[in-house]
């Protein structure tokens, strides 16, 4: 119920941005929104494992506030998934492969700095072409499937995962026009995903600390 109650509401603020930014077409353009789809490859150290292997999807809306020319606040509400792999290609043969797939509501922040201006035929349709970003991100856990030969991370995933992860990330945007964006950013967790100081018991004895990189398309307005 909680998930949903931020759902909407985050939901709102991103679609409240697109509208606020269609009123503003007369003038300079302070407000814009835009669709986002994309791949993660992700990670976590502590679990025996190495390399950005395990692939797989972002999607859903980013709400823009223009603060002045060259500077931007904004905010997305995405679907993610991320976790980690033994291996690009998981190996069915393999008996000590894993797979581990991590879904979440994300909700990042960021402060972007634009660059290289573009002109259009008047200064509406000015835009930046490059932009680079530095942010916060709040991710709320929402389910894990897992593929493991040995049972190890199943033993920790879902029961003893945080519900709540805040991450720090850095990006960098290219526009291909105005309207068409490709993103990259690398999103690292502020703390443990998984503790075993937490528990009395614990499942398992090395913490989880993740990290990932993201890649997006997305179509402004």
């Amino acid at each position: 119920m909680r998930i949903n109650l931020q759902l909407r509401y985050l939901l709102a603020l991103t679609l409240l941005a697109l509208s606020l930014s269609v009123q503003a077409q007369r003038g300079p353009r302070r407000f814009g929104a835009g669709i986002l789809l994309g791949a993660t490859a992700s990670q976590i150290n502590g679990d025996l494992s190495a390399g950005y292997n395990k692939l797989g999807v972002n999607t859903g809306l980013r709400g823009i506030t223009r603060l002045n020319q060259r500077t931007d606040l904004q905010l997305e509400i995405l679907y993610a998934q991320r976790g980690a792999q033994t291996e690009l290609l998981r190996d069915p043969d393999n008996p000590f492969g894993f797979s581990l797939t991590l879904n979440y509501i994300e909700v990042p922040v960021m402060w972007s700095y634009k660059d290289w201006l573009i002109e259009g035929d008047d200064e509406r349709d000015d835009y930046y072409r490059v932009a680079f970003n530095i942010g916060l991100s709040y991710a709320r856990f929402l389910g894990a499937k897992s593929k493991d030969d040995l049972n190890a991370l199943a033993a920790v995933a879902p029961d003893y995962l945080k519900k709540n992860d805040v991450s720090f990330l850095l990006g960098a945007n290219f526009f291909a026009t105005r309207h068409i964006g490709f993103s990259f950013r690398y999103v690292r967790s502020i703390g443990f995903m998984y503790d075993p100081r937490d528990w009395p018991n614990p499942p398992y004895q090395r913490a989880w600390h993740g990290h990932c990189l993201y890649f997006q398309a997305g179509y402004f307005f």
